[in-house]
């Protein structure tokens, strides 16, 4: 191996880390419903409410929104006591 392949050898790691870590959001968001949740609903939903439609924990469905909003999959309307309130993304 040259020494220019073995610097890129890291970044070509975290490339391929970044890919599975994507597809585990969005798959763990479709198999809960998350996505056909919100499309359903009259408006934004706050984290609580859909962690319990759902049927997962609370804590555990927050950090999963929040990664879906950092993906831009959905929105955060506003933040409140019972968690952020989510929306579809645009």
């Amino acid at each position: 191996m040259s020494s220019t392949q073995d610097l890129d050898y890291p970044q070509l790691l975290f490339q391929y880390n970044s890919g599975f870590l994507l597809t585990k959001i969005m798959t763990t968001a479709c198999e809960l419903g998350v996505f056909d949740l919100l499309l359903e609903s009259e408006g934004p939903l706050p984290s609580d409410v859909i962690a319990e439609r759902l049927g997962t924990s609370a804590y555990g469905m927050e950090r999963l929104l929040e990664a879906c909003v950092g993906l831009k999959l959905l929105a955060v309307e506003m933040k409140s006591e019972r968690g952020n309130i989510i929306r579809k993304g645009d």
